[in-house]
């Protein structure tokens, strides 16, 4: 018996996801923050060089339930931009890719 509540103890636990997701339904294409932040960075990449790796890390947050919005991050006291985009779960579609100055 013990055994049994120990194997069924791992099970739950390893169910559980501690990333923010986005669970209104399977058709999402971008359940996950790190394959939003995948998506953006491809991007950015393709637009600004490899320099968008010195803005790492890069952040991703839900919005309005399914949009997600990545941004890069700079060290303290630097000036400059950071890279921005806005990617629709639902449909992957880029809604807004930016670099700010």
């Amino acid at each position: 018996m013990r055994n049994k509540i120990f194997i069924l103890f791992f099970l739950f636990i390893g169910c559980i996801n501690r990333e923010k997701t986005i669970n209104l339904d399977n058709s999402f294409c971008l359940n996950n923050s790190q394959d939003a932040i995948k998506v953006a960075e491809k991007e950015w990449f393709k637009r600004y060089g490899e320099n968008i790796y010195n803005k790492k890390p890069f952040k991703a947050e839900i919005k309005n339930d399914s949009i997600w919005v990545i941004t890069g991050s700079l060290p303290e006291d630097y000036d400059g931009g950071v890279p921005y985009a806005e990617i629709n779960a639902k449909n992957c579609k880029i809604l807004s890719i930016t670099h700010g100055k």
